[in-house]
């Protein structure tokens, strides 16, 4: 099991990635839409990559609860089949 630390630095990472933002421009508690401006793009390509590079499987009905970045680390987390 990976810690939460981990898990938040590889979120931050790739979200630095998917909307070309400099690193330290936002924080794990940065709003996916109102601060990040995530589309549905954005947020399948996050997945798709927390999926094959963590190997979890996040369920459709986990999504509707992602709000910040960190809610999305705390699923990974305590995620056991999810």
């Amino acid at each position: 099991m990976q810690s939460i630390e981990t898990i938040n630095e590889y979120i931050l990472s790739e979200v630095t990635k998917i909307k070309s933002l400099p690193p330290g421009s936002f924080t794990i508690d940065s709003h996916i839409i109102y601060d990040l401006y995530f589309d549905s793009v954005d947020l399948i390509d996050l997945l798709t990559a927390i999926e094959d590079d963590l190997n979890v499987v996040i369920a459709d009905d986990k999504l509707e609860k992602f709000t910040t970045l960190s809610s999305i680390s705390q699923t990974i987390l305590h995620c056991s089949s999810c």
